[in-house]
């Protein structure tokens, strides 16, 4: 004969304290919220700095083939534009990932709670483990960060602009307020690249930590229908 138990969790899983079902708290609802226009507007940047890119080059070849000075002042400008618009979008776009993940991460716990109740129990979820608490923090780092070094890139994209570009061609000529700049930007841009990466680096910290979530959700949940399996039994 088959039994029916609402008596809490235990021990079920050897990863964290089970806890009564709750909904989304401030970091899954921006997640739920902000998952896909995130990811859209990534895509849109690196499509955009991909343009830029290419406008780039086009001036700076329409430079090396004529020879006029104007098309190198814009090429060099359009060079730090596109690198800062382009990772701005790989942010965006890696901080889409964490937040559809972090909805795998929502779909799973409300399955979870689903299946609880079908089999006439009360229904319980995971405790947050220390990879979804850090989950929110390091990926808002990753994000500012990319959004710093846009702002970098803007400012060396406006500091080469207001140099003279026949002294970008030819340094020799140029005066100190122009030698200024262009010493500016170019030892930035020594840099910034490195600083780009890091936000990069970041957000895929952030991915590896809700994915290890996931695992720790699925081990649980096996491990709560097994425990309901055995009390029924």
């Amino acid at each position: 004969m088959t039994t029916t138990t609402n008596a809490p969790v235990t021990a079920t899983t050897s990863i964290e304290e089970a806890v009564p079902y709750t909904g989304d708290d401030w970091a899954q609802n921006l997640s739920r919220l902000a998952a896909i226009p995130m990811l859209l507007m990534g895509v849109m940047a690196v499509v955009v700095g991909l343009a830029l890119g290419a406008a780039a080059g086009i001036n700076l070849g329409d430079f090396f083939a004529q020879a006029v000075a104007a098309d190198l002042g814009r090429g060099e400008a359009l060079v730090q534009l596109s690198g800062a618009v382009t990772f701005l979008g790989m942010g965006f776009v890696l901080a889409g990932v964490v937040m559809s993940l972090v909805n795998v991460v929502r779909t799973l716990r409300d399955a979870g709670r689903d299946v609880q109740q079908s089999l006439g129990a009360d229904a319980y979820k995971l405790r947050k483990p220390r990879t979804g608490q850090l989950t929110p923090m390091v990926m808002m780092t990753g994000v500012m960060i990319e959004i710093a070094a846009f702002g970098i890139g803007i400012f060396n994209t406006i500091t080469i602009g207001d140099v003279n570009p026949g002294a970008i061609a030819d340094t020799t000529t140029a005066n100190g307020a122009d030698l200024a700049d262009i010493g500016t930007v170019r030892a930035i841009s020594a840099w910034v690249p490195g600083l780009r990466f890091v936000g990069i680096a970041v957000l895929l910290v952030a991915v590896m930590f809700v994915l290890a979530t996931i695992r720790k959700v699925l081990r649980f949940q096996a491990q709560r229908i097994t425990e309901l399996a055995t009390q029924r039994s």
